[in-house]
């Protein structure tokens, strides 16, 4: 299958000194995204070939719509991002999660299966009096110093974490990977991205309004 990844000039000379590319842990918030990390880690260590053992995984694009990855748009290049790498895997080497699910994941929020399913917990949260900040609080260690220990509060914080296997899906047209190392050989196409103008691998940027593309409310809008 054809994917790209999105890296930076220091990363392409590691790829022709080393012959791969493999993730660098210095390069990675893990007070941000440590217990996302857990969650990708336990799923990618038991279901995908990695014979190279890696701690962590490279992230890549799998499908973006119609295409493989979001297209360039004007706006603020992001950091670090300095070329488009295009390359080539086995199904069975990547693994593959949906990007909208993916969102839940940063902000410890339940992955509900249904219209029927959110409001039922929604209303648990209205009434156990549980906010959407405390919850962020329990993965964030970036942003707050502790959280609630109250057994509602950590039985709430189970059923989100047990609804996290839902980002495991090819179910989507928003779809990104993790592969274990990118080998030279693998590689179709690297291209340098110059234009400082232009935002190359990523949606999220800020819009003509101030505001960021909602992943979670569009996921929530598809449920039935």
């Amino acid at each position: 299958m054809k994917l790209v990844t999105f890296q930076s000039m220091d990363a392409v000379k590691d790829l022709f000194q080393k012959g791969y590319l493999e993730c660098n842990p210095k390069f990675i918030d893990l007070k941000k995204s440590g217990p996302t990390y857990d969650v990708i880690l336990s799923k990618f260590c038991n279901a995908v070939y990695n014979p190279e053992k890696v701690d962590y995984p490279i992230w890549c694009w799998v499908k973006f719509k119609k295409g493989i990855c979001p297209p360039k748009h004007k706006g603020k290049k992001v950091s670090s991002f300095d070329v488009k790498i295009t390359f080539h895997k086995k199904e069975e080497q990547v693994l593959i999660t949906d990007y909208r699910r993916f969102s839940f994941l940063l902000n410890n929020l339940y992955i509900p299966t249904s219209k029927k399913d959110k409001e039922r917990f929604d209303k648990k949260l209205e009434e156990y009096k549980i906010t959407k900040e405390e919850l962020k609080a329990y993965v964030r260690k970036d942003k707050y110093e502790t959280h609630r220990m109250d057994d509602l509060y950590l039985s709430v914080c189970k059923e989100i974490r047990d609804s996290f296997s839902r980002v495991f899906t090819k179910d989507s047209d928003v779809l990104q990977g993790c592969v274990s190392r990118v080998y030279l050989e693998e590689i179709e196409k690297i291209e340098f991205l110059m234009d400082e103008d232009y935002c190359y691998g990523s949606f999220n940027y800020v819009r003509w309004d101030g505001k960021r593309f909602n992943w979670r409310e569009d996921f929530y809008r598809k449920l039935k």
